[in-house]
């Protein structure tokens, strides 16, 4: 389940746990490209998440549900994300001719120098790609198995059943492939954590970086992105893009701006859907907290 493709996979909900609140979208394919069938945002109490990671599993499974009623849907396959904090992505050559049980095996003995934590709590996914004449390179993605458990005991609890488990970080590679290709970078700005996702000129993730702010200052807010700048100086990204809750803060994009040098702006990840007509307002402030739900979303349109 971790980090699979799925084929023809074709309308999935798109589900984001965040530290405050439930997103979730589904898209719908019509003849004129995809359009937005149905989204949801419902706010979730302090502590029902613990580092990024479920723990009040029944209250988080309540907000699925008040959130899936609201959007209309009726779709019960889901993709949901892990943070890429939580993940660790690496890539190892072996001999070629392996076949995937012995890929496997050896896999697990290599993953243990890179895993922080026993590779028997650990979910591991991988995928071959081309490498030097007689050998595979293998890259693999492995978190902790818990926030696997973890997210399937939430949909369990909501009726819901996860189709994929993908990486946050991903879901934002899909949505700048579509709407602003090019050297670029989300800064995501949540009520408890400020996340930086770096990306590549061909859209590749360059890394990710978590603050957990002290005071939610613009002062400090500089200082983490300068830091997160400073770890690629020769990737500088065209633009900085704002989303999540806190990315609406008023005058905020201009003061970044002008303090990084950078074009700054408020994303919206909806752009270039074709949109109901009805609550356009609603939707237009909530647009910039359903990035991770939309390119999640987008998994059922590979």
């Amino acid at each position: 389940m971790f980090g699979r493709t799925v084929r023809d996979s074709g309308s999935l909900l798109g589900v984001e746990i965040a530290s405050g609140a439930v997103r979730l979208l589904q898209l719908e394919r019509r003849p004129r490209g995809l359009a937005l069938r149905g989204w949801g945002i419902e706010p979730l109490p302090p502590g029902a998440l613990a580092d990024g990671r479920v723990v009040a599993h029944e209250v988080v499974a309540e907000a699925i549900g008040r959130a899936r009623q609201r959007s209309g849907t009726s779709v019960r396959e889901a993709v949901l994300a892990v943070p890429s904090a939580a993940v660790i992505q690496h890539a190892v050559a072996m001999p070629s001719g392996l076949d995937d049980e012995e890929i496997d095996e050896r896999l697990r003995d290599e993953a243990e120098q890179f895993i922080p934590f026993s590779v028997e709590e650990a979910a591991l996914d991988y995928r071959v790609v081309p490498g030097t004449p007689g050998m595979l390179n293998v890259a693999f993605t492995a978190c902790r198995q818990e926030w696997l458990d973890s997210l399937e005991r939430v949909m369990d609890l909501a009726g819901l059943r996860a189709r994929i488990v993908d990486i946050d970080s991903h879901a934002w590679q899909r949505v700048l492939a579509r709407q602003a290709p090019g050297v670029s970078a989300v800064l995501l700005l949540e009520a408890d954590a400020w996340v930086f996702h770096g990306f590549r000129v061909d859209g590749g993730l360059l890394f990710s970086e978590r603050r957990v702010p002290m005071e939610p200052r613009l002062e400090s807010l500089v200082e983490f992105v300068d830091l997160c700048l400073l770890r690629e100086p020769g990737a500088m990204p065209d633009r900085l893009w704002l989303a999540g809750a806190q990315a609406g803060w008023e005058g905020l994009a201009e003061q970044l701006q002008w303090h990084l040098g950078i074009t700054t702006r408020t994303f919206d990840p909806l752009a270039g859907l074709l949109l109901p007509q009805r609550d356009d307002d609603v939707l237009e402030q909530a647009a910039p907290l359903l990035g991770v739900a939309y390119g999640l979303a987008l998994r059922g349109y590979n």
